[in-house]
C-alpha cells in the first residue's frame, strides 16, 4: 500500500484565498453599510423637518375652502388629490426606512462575519520563507478577486432590487411642498382680473384669444399710421410682450448678459431694466442655441404684483412691478439642442416652469412649481418625455384646473397645486415646439412628423385609447402653435399655409397659402384671426369656415414674437423695437 504525500502548503494556500475573499467582502460590505447609513440619516433628518399631516399648503387650501363653505368643487377635488399625494409620500418614506434598515443590517452582518472569518484564516495563511511568493500566488490572487467580485455583485444586486422597487413609484408623486411665505405673500389675482390682462405667452390660459373686440384693424409702421409709439429694446430676444395694467414686460439676452425690461404701456418709456445673474449661471459655460431661438426666447409671466422670467442658461428670477429684485436662482443649463424656449406661466401663488430636456431615459425633464414670492420649490415632478420647446397651458376642464404639457411622446395633464398627474395621451413625436391649445373641453396638440390630435380633457390615467377624438396627419406646423374657437381649429406652417379643420372630426375645411414666412402664432380677436409674418405683415382673416382676407397691415420691421391684445391696443415686439398700435384718442 502506498501513502499519498500531500503538499503541506495546499491547506495554507486555501486559507490564503479564503482570507483574501473575506477581507475583500469586509471592505465591500463596510463601504456599502456606510453609504446606506448616511442615506438613512439624511432621510431621517429630512423627515423630521416635514410632517405630511401638518402641511401649511394643505392648511391654506382647507381654509380657503372653508371660507367658501366648500362650494368650490374644483378646490375640494384638489384638496383630496393633495391629501392623497401626501399619504403616498408618507407611506413611501416609511417603506424606504424599513427596507433601508434591512439593507444596513445585512451589510453590517456581512461585514462582521467577513472580519471574523478573515481573522481566523489569517492564522493559516501561507507565509513563505524569505518573503518569496509561492508558485501559485497568481492563481490565488485571481481566485480571490473573482470571489470578492461575486460578493460585491450579490450586494449590488440586492441594492438594485430595492431601488427598482422604489422606482416603480409613479413619476408624478410630489416632493414635500415648501412652506409658503407668511406676511409678504400677496393675494393672487382672480380669474376675472387675469382675463382682462395679457399675463403670459398667448395671453390668459395660453389660448391666444382676446377678451376685447375693439382691437385695431389697420396700421402702417412706415408712415406712422396707427402707431402710438415704438421704443428700442436694449438686448435681442424672441419672447413676446406681457402686459398687466400700464406695464409691458420683455426680456433680452446675449451670450453673457440677461435682462428684464418694464415699459410704460401708455408712453413706451422704459421704466426699468434689471440684470439677471446667479453664481451658477455665471460660472457655467453658455448653452449652445440656434439663431432662431437665441438666449431670450421664453416669454415672461406676471400676476399683477410680480413678473418672472427665465433664460436659455436656466437662470430664473422675479421682480416686483417697481423693479425690485425678489429672488433669482439657477435651474442648471438645460440639455436642449436648440436652446431652452418654453415660456413661464403663473397660477395662484406659483410660477410654473416647464423644463423638458434630453431623452426620456435621461430622467431630466421636469415640471417645477416655484413660490412666486421666494423662488423656493413648492413641488417638482419628473416627466417621461424628450426635450421640448412647447409652453404649458392652464385650463379649466369641467371646473377643475389642469396644467397641460406637450412633448415627445406624451401630452400630460397635472393638478396645478400638487403636480399630481391626472391623465396622459401618447400621441406626439419629434422635437415639439408648438404649444397645445384648449377649447370646448378639448386639448389640441400638434407637431410636424406626428399628428394634429384632439384629446377630451375629462379623463384619468392613460387615455390614449379612450379620449383621443381624432387625428389629422396633414399640414402640421413645426413652430407656430395652433388656434381653436367657434368649432374650428387652425394651424399655420412656417412657410405660410393656413389650414382650417372642423373641431368635431378633424376634417380639413380649407387650406390657403399666404405666401409669407411665419414665426408668430395666430390669435383670435372676435370674428377675426390675426396672423403676423416674419416681415411684419399682419393678415386679418375671417374666423369662419370659408377663407376670407379682411385686410393686412405692415409694421415695417421683422417680427418673430406673438402679439399681445389689450383694450383698444396691440403690443408687438419687432426685431429691434417694441410697438404699441391703437387709436390715439383712446
Amino acid at each position: 500500500m502506498t501513502t499519498e504525500r500531500r503538499n503541506p502548503f495546499d491547506s495554507r494556500r486555501r486559507a490564503g484565498v479564503a482570507y483574501a475573499v473575506a477581507l475583500g467582502a469586509a471592505i465591500v460590505a463596510g463601504a456599502f453599510s456606510v453609504a446606506v447609513g448616511v442615506e438613512l440619516v439624511a432621510h431621517w433628518v429630512a423627515s423630521q423637518r416635514w410632517d405630511p399631516f401638518d402641511s401649511p399648503m394643505l392648511a391654506r387650501m382647507r381654509e380657503e375652502a372653508l371660507k367658501e363653505n366648500f362650494s368650490d368643487a374644483a378646490l375640494v377635488e384638489e384638496i383630496r388629490g393633495y391629501e392623497l399625494s401626501l399619504r403616498r409620500e408618507y407611506y413611501y418614506r416609511q417603506a424606504f426606512s424599513r427596507w433601508g434598515g434591512w439593507l444596513l443590517l445585512g451589510g453590517v452582518v456581512v461585514f462582521l462575519s467577513a472580519v471574523k472569518y478573515a481573522a481566523d484564516c489569517r492564522k493559516e495563511a501561507p507565509k513563505p520563507a524569505g518573503g518569496a511568493a509561492p508558485e501559485d500566488a497568481p492563481r490565488t490572487a485571481s481566485a480571490a478577486r473573482w470571489a470578492v467580485g461575486a460578493v460585491a455583485l450579490a450586494i449590488v444586486g440586492a441594492t438594485v432590487g430595492v431601488i427598482a422597487h422604489f422606482s416603480a413609484v409613479p413619476l408624478s408623486v410630489t416632493a414635500p411642498p415648501a412652506e409658503e411665505p407668511t406676511g409678504a405673500a400677496a393675494p393672487y389675482p382672480s380669474p376675472e382680473e387675469i382675463a382682462r390682462q395679457w399675463p403670459r405667452f398667448r395671453g390668459p390660459g395660453g389660448v391666444a384669444t382676446s377678451a376685447y373686440a375693439n382691437i385695431p384693424t389697420k396700421w402702417n409702421g412706415k408712415s406712422g399710421e396707427g402707431i402710438l409709439w415704438k421704443t428700442p429694446v436694449p438686448l435681442p430676444g424672441r419672447n413676446s410682450p406681457v402686459v398687466w395694467g400700464d406695464a409691458v414686460f420683455l426680456t433680452g439676452a446675449t451670450e453673457t448678459k440677461r435682462e428684464v425690461y418694464c415699459f410704460d404701456a401708455r408712453s413706451g418709456r422704459l421704466r426699468w431694466q434689471r440684470p439677471v445673474e446667479t453664481p451658477e449661471g455665471k460660472a457655467a459655460p453658455p448653452p449652445e442655441v440656434e439663431k432662431a431661438t437665441g438666449y431670450a426666447a421664453p416669454t415672461a409671466a406676471a400676476d399683477g404684483r410680480r413678473v418672472a422670467a427665465i433664460f436659455a442658461n436656466g437662470d430664473v428670477a422675479a421682480f416686483d412691478f417697481e423693479g425690485n429684485p425678489l429672488w433669482a436662482r439657477s435651474l442648471g443649463v438645460p440639455k436642449n439642442i436648440y436652446g431652452h424656449a418654453a415660456s413661464l406661466a403663473m397660477y395662484r401663488n406659483m410660477v410654473l416652469v416647464p423644463y423638458d430636456q434630453g431623452r426620456p431615459e435621461d430622467r431630466k425633464s421636469r415640471l417645477i412649481a416655484l413660490d412666486a414670492a421666494t423662488g423656493k420649490t413648492l413641488w417638482e415632478v419628473l416627466r417621461p418625455v424628450s426635450g421640448s420647446w412647447a409652453t404649458l397651458i392652464v385650463i379649466d376642464a369641467g371646473g377643475k384646473a389642469q396644467v397641460v404639457m406637450a412633448a415627445d411622446p406624451w401630452v400630460i395633464a397635472y393638478a396645478p397645486l400638487t403636480g399630481e398627474e391626472i391623465w396622459r395621451a401618447k400621441c406626439l413625436s419629434g422635437d415639439v415646439a408648438p404649444s397645445p391649445v384648449f377649447a370646448g373641453g378639448v386639448v389640441y396638440a400638434v407637431n410636424t412628423g406626428a399628428d394634429l390630435v384632439a384629446i377630451r380633457a375629462d379623463g384619468r390615467g392613460d387615455v390614449t385609447k379612450s379620449h383621443i377624438l381624432w387625428r389629422s396627419p396633414d399640414n402640421l406646423p413645426d413652430v407656430c402653435s395652433p388656434l381653436a374657437g367657434g368649432g374650428l381649429v387652425w394651424t399655420l406652417l412656417t412657410y405660410g399655409t393656413l389650414t382650417c379643420y372642423d373641431a368635431r372630426d378633424g376634417r380639413i375645411v380649407y387650406e390657403h397659402d399666404l405666401d409669407e414666412a411665419f414665426w408668430s402664432s395666430p390669435s383670435l380677436v372676435g370674428e377675426a384671426i390675426y396672423l403676423t409674418s416674419e416681415k411684419g405683415v399682419t393678415f386679418l382673416v375671417s374666423a369662419t369656415r370659408e377663407f376670407k382676407e379682411l385686410g393686412r397691415s405692415e409694421l415695417g420691421e421683422n417680427v418673430y414674437a406673438s402679439p399681445a391684445f389689450l383694450d383698444g391696443r396691440i403690443y408687438v415686439r419687432g426685431e429691434k423695437h417694441l410697438f404699441a398700435i391703437g387709436n390715439a384718442k383712446e
